[in-house]
């Protein structure tokens, strides 16, 4: 029997509030009675010493008190000036591309 490889890094635990803030995630509620999102704030919930509580959680609607839906947001890339597009394309890559 084989033994496992060991991982230079630990894996990431995602499944606590204090899991998602340190790695940059966000915590979103819905509430389908309202079609209202709310982000939550994980930072306060941490600092209130609701760190280790484990997910799902449940959180209720601040409008009409229902019970709401969570989604886990990772974190958004920086923002850029790029849409996805090759902006300024060399006389090679014109060439390939049929254009210029």
């Amino acid at each position: 029997m084989s033994r496992r490889p060991r991982y230079a890094r630990r894996m990431i635990d995602l499944g606590t509030l204090a899991g998602l803030l340190e790695h940059r995630h966000r915590l979103d509620a819905y509430c389908s009675r309202c079609d209202r999102w709310a982000e939550l704030d994980l930072t306060a919930m941490v600092a209130a010493g609701l760190g280790d509580r484990r997910l799902p959680i449940t959180v209720r609607c601040q409008e009409c008190g229902d019970r709401g839906q969570l989604q886990v947001r990772p974190p958004m890339p920086a923002w850029t000036n790029t849409n996805g597009w090759v902006e300024n394309l060399g006389p090679q890559t014109q060439a390939i591309a049929g254009v210029g």
